[in-house]
């Protein structure tokens, strides 16, 4: 009973949080914030919004890189997944897909910046200039270098979603039958396999749909700026020390809102349009299609995606121990310690934020999600709105939702401090932690955790000694992901920090643009290292964690050698 209570309170929090943050975001929209003593509705800020200059252009840049970077990841996603299945190539895309997951993508798209721009690595590598061509390479009004990036970071999370739904469709076994009536292999991935993985992985598609079209960090640094897109423009307005400002910023976020829906309303019109016109190819008998020779060519363009990701980390590398590096040279010509011993206790300090707002807000997730899941396994329908409510933090355009609970943090004066940051850290890093935890959880035998009731007489201590030591890998795993998405939280910080509390992803991003390439790639590279040290532990604490358990109980339980008494 305490229990279903616990989860209660959590569902209404969750419930009020989205509510406060819409309401709070929709009332300026209208012309109503008592803020600053605006208490008449009004069309005002729509009419302001649509005549804007870059309105226009700024949607187009929008919808273009949002829809082309999901789509791009999706067909490199599934090409991989389909030309190399059951190949040691598809095993080596497997092991790659943590670590490019576990780092931020400011890190990786500040390291694009270094890599791409005129004066970048690539150019060295590559050409013999004498001075840097006054090529737009990145930033560029295309939108295609922040297509890259969404790319990169997009298409092994797609993979990993893919991968992890093919046993529930037994693909194995129906690419088994299929090649015994003479189907070539990718024409059982065409016709049996894609339209039974997509229902699967829709919501997953969606979610990176919303991250496309609304992304805040990454387009401040490798997008667009005159015009940006258009959650940069919103973020603009908001960030103007005219307050005026704020009510058109209002209804640029709901705007953004309604069109995100509108946009995953076209991409399953779309979707529904083209399976309805491929029935009749499906049923055609073709056993080797037109396209089963492009399989392998797209799916090996995420070698590509490695090659860019591997000296986007080597660049920040070489640039955070850089003393002077002049162009064209491929190296520097002199290397220091000079920067971190210069920047010693900034990143002392933002490195302390960092990592207690990382780990108190995923500990804090972990126990929430545990307490649902442990709920839902009890009573299933009590818990049912639960996971449908868990996906509105990922869907909803943060920049538009984050302002409104900042009203309401100023308001009651929780703004500016640590709790705040930590509060909005948890509200974006519980989604991950519970899908990621979800399914292991509920596929627990529960047997187990009954024997150890009835022989430790212990409820209390048998949950954390036997169930959750046996859930430990999924608990560590799911620990490493909540970290690495709070690592990556820009907006939340800076929303809820107010400018006081500074993470190592908001001084990042801030001096990304600055010109200062060593302390930005210095910022970066710490941003990567914790998440991927933690991966690296989640990975390999499980394996150790019980025999060094059972090796310390031993020790401990060895009675201690008897002391020579002195005499008296």
């Amino acid at each position: 009973m305490k229990l279903q209570q616990v989860n209660f309170a959590i569902v209404a929090s969750i419930c009020a949080f989205i509510l406060i943050g819409v309401v709070g975001i929709i009332a300026p929209a209208f012309h109503y914030l008592p803020a600053i003593n605006a208490y008449t509705f009004s069309l005002t800020p729509w009419v302001t919004l649509f005549n804007t200059p870059e309105f226009v252009s700024s949607i187009t840049l929008t919808l273009v890189s949002g829809l082309a970077a999901t789509f791009i990841s999706l067909m490199l996603a599934f090409a991989a997944v389909a030309a190399f299945h059951q190949s040691w190539i598809l095993r080596f895309f497997q092991k790659s897909l943590a670590p490019i997951l576990a780092v931020p993508h400011a890190a990786i798209a500040i390291g694009l910046l270094f890599l791409l721009s005129p004066s970048g690595w690539l150019i060295r590598l590559f050409t013999t200039f004498e001075r840097p061509p006054n090529w737009i390479t990145v930033q560029d009004p295309y939108t295609l270098s922040l297509i890259l990036a969404l790319v990169i970071k997009e298409t092994p999370y797609l993979i990993f979603v893919i991968l992890a739904c093919l046993p529930q469709i037994k693909a194995n076994e129906s690419l088994n039958i299929g090649r015994s009536m003479g189907y070539h292999s990718a024409a059982i991935w065409q016709k049996i396999l894609l339209p039974a993985i997509y229902p699967l992985i829709r919501l997953p598609i969606f979610i990176v749909l919303a991250f496309s079209l609304t992304v805040v960090d990454l387009a401040l640094i490798i997008g667009p700026n005159t015009p940006s897109t258009f959650a940069v423009t919103v973020f603009r307005w908001f960030k103007d020390a005219d307050l005026n400002e704020r009510f058109v910023a209002s209804s640029g976020a709901v705007f953004l809102m309604i069109l995100v829906f509108l946009t995953f309303l076209l991409w399953e019109c779309t979707y529904r349009l083209l399976s309805h016109f491929a029935k009749k190819f499906r049923t055609q008998g073709v056993r080797h299609p037109t396209l089963s020779k492009l399989y392998p060519w797209v799916g090996s363009l995420y070698f590509l995606l490695l090659f860019f990701v591997s000296l986007a980390g080597i660049i920040l590398f070489i640039w955070s121990f850089a003393k002077r590096w002049r162009f064209p040279d491929i190296f520097p010509s002199r290397w220091s310690l000079a920067n971190i011993e210069r920047n010693g206790d900034l990143l002392l300090d933002l490195s302390g934020n960092t990592l207690f707002v990382a780990i108190v807000s995923t500990l804090l997730a972990l126990a929430i999600s545990i307490v649902v899941l442990e709920v839902k396994r009890i009573n299933t329908l009590n818990t049912t709105f639960f996971d449908r409510l868990i996906y509105l933090p990922i869907l909803l355009p943060q920049v538009g939702f984050l302002f409104g609970i900042q009203i309401f943090f100023i308001r009651i004066g929780f703004s500016g401090h640590l709790p705040a940051v930590i509060t909005l850290h948890l509200f974006y890093v519980l989604p991950y932690v519970y899908l990621t935890l979800h399914g292991a959880y509920l596929a627990y035998n529960q047997n187990y955790f009954i024997q150890a009731c009835a022989l430790t007489q212990k409820p209390i201590r048998s949950f954390f000694q036997i169930k959750l030591a046996m859930l430990k890998a999924p608990i560590f795993s799911a620990f490493a992901i909540g970290f690495s998405v709070s690592i990556a939280q820009y907006l939340p910080t800076l929303v809820a920090g107010n400018g006081l509390i500074s993470t190592l992803t908001t001084e990042a991003v801030t001096l990304a643009s600055s010109g200062e390439r060593k302390i930005v790639s210095l910022l970066a590279l710490m941003q990567s290292i914790f998440p991927l040290i933690v991966f690296i532990f989640a990975i390999w604490l499980p394996k150790v964690w019980t025999p060094i358990r059972i090796h310390l109980k031993t020790r401990l339980s060895k009675p201690f050698p008897p002391t020579l008494s002195t005499k008296k």
